[in-house]
């Protein structure tokens, strides 16, 4: 005995079958809480690694021009983790068009962009690795000794 199955149920104005239109809501937010995550995380790191000469003035007296890795190491996490985010938002952004062209056909929504998150994103990652440089240069000029 031959068992039919049934179609996904169809919202009468979309072509996307409700299932898949789930399927990419919840790929949208995770993909978007994702790159959030990694965004506090990445931040936080770097700011935990720039802090320590701070926490203890002294530090550079015992370990003298080795205090630099540290701003050296905030650089080199930034510089990975932009490589490591421009993929997951590379991924948040198909999935974000293909959200927005859904809403557009089903609800009529226009976008005007596709958005600035993942430019807004790629520039306060180079703001960090920027800030990191800053610090190296400051603990070269002022926390040194000479």
């Amino acid at each position: 005995m031959h068992r039919e199955t049934k179609p996904m149920p169809r919202n009468p104005n979309e072509d996307i079958p409700v299932e898949e239109a789930k399927l990419l809501w919840d790929e949208y937010k995770y993909r978007h809480e994702l790159c959030w995550r990694l965004i506090f995380q990445i931040t936080t790191a770097v700011v935990a690694i720039l802090i320590i000469p701070y926490i203890r003035p002294n530090i550079t007296d015992l370990v003298g021009l080795w205090i630099l890795v540290l701003p050296l190491l905030a650089v080199i996490l930034v510089v990975f983790s932009i490589s490591r985010l421009k993929r997951e938002l590379g991924i948040l952004d198909k999935i974000r068009r293909a959200h927005r062209e859904r809403q557009g056909r089903v609800y009529a929504i226009t976008w005007k962009s596709d958005g600035h998150f993942t430019r807004d994103v790629m520039l306060y990652l180079i703001a960090l690795a920027l800030m990191s440089l800053a610090d190296m240069i400051a603990l070269i000029y002022i926390w040194l000794p000479e």
